[in-house]
């Protein structure tokens, strides 16, 4: 199975951040990263974090989600809004995705902080979107719960004990960033996105991009075809 980590954008609540870390002890998951938290070593964070206190030490803090993204072959933002732009499926489908992975690649588990949750963008930079099914009346679940029912299934489907055939590798999430760079450069030249506001007309591109399982020999066929687009922009 892939190598899991968490990872908690934006936190606000440190209990919660030591929360999860007892969390990612108990689900397998290899370690806790965090996205521009604010002050988050505290006593209550230790004290939630029991007997995972070495998660925590080992936490890694990182400026903005792609960069905590870098390597990652299947990141997964978990979301509770039922209209984020794209494909949404339930965490059980998800974590059949991520178990599916090989053992030579990172996935990750992607949360938003507790008051908003994460944005369309950082959900379009993850691409996969995944929600945990909840009661109409109260859909909303506490960043530590909706960790902890995440990192369950994902620890599930891991421990299935069936075979799985080795799996192929696939584009990590910075190879497709730099693909979709040069594919916006083509679009561009093209004329077929706005000069103006183009980042605001890419998000789509970003998240179908990052949705799709990509081989390395797919990435150079899309990437030749972004700068015969540059190519051909450029003859008018």
């Amino acid at each position: 199975m892939a190598r899991v980590r968490v990872v908690l954008v934006r936190p606000e609540n440190a209990a919660n951040i030591g929360a999860c870390a007892r969390l990612v002890r108990n689900s397998g998951a290899v370690g806790l990263d965090l996205v521009a938290p604010g002050d988050w070593r505290t006593v209550e964070c230790w004290r939630t974090a029991w007997g995972a206190q070495d998660v925590l030490e080992g936490v890694r803090v990182f400026p903005d989600l792609v960069s905590a993204l870098e390597g990652v072959a299947l990141p997964v933002a978990l979301s509770g809004r039922r209209s984020v732009g794209g494909p949404l499926v339930d965490i059980r489908d998800a974590a059949e995705f991520v178990g599916a992975l090989g053992e030579d690649e990172e996935s990750r588990l992607v949360f938003g902080p507790e008051t908003n949750g994460l944005t369309n963008e950082e959900i379009a930079c993850c691409g996969r979107v995944a929600t945990i099914p909840s009661d109409p009346g109260q859909p909303s679940y506490n960043l530590s719960h909706a960790v902890a029912i995440a990192a369950y299934e994902v620890h599930r489907a891991g421990a299935t004990g069936r075979p799985r055939a080795p799996a192929p590798r696939r584009a990590t999430h910075d190879e497709k960033e730099r693909l979709l760079a040069l594919l916006r450069e083509g679009l561009l030249a093209l004329g077929a996105l706005p000069r103006v506001n183009a980042e605001g007309h890419t998000r789509d591109w970003l998240a179908l991009v990052q949705r799709v399982d990509l081989s390395p020999r797919e990435l150079k066929l899309l990437e030749h075809l972004a700068r015969k687009m540059v190519q051909a922009g450029g003859r008018d």
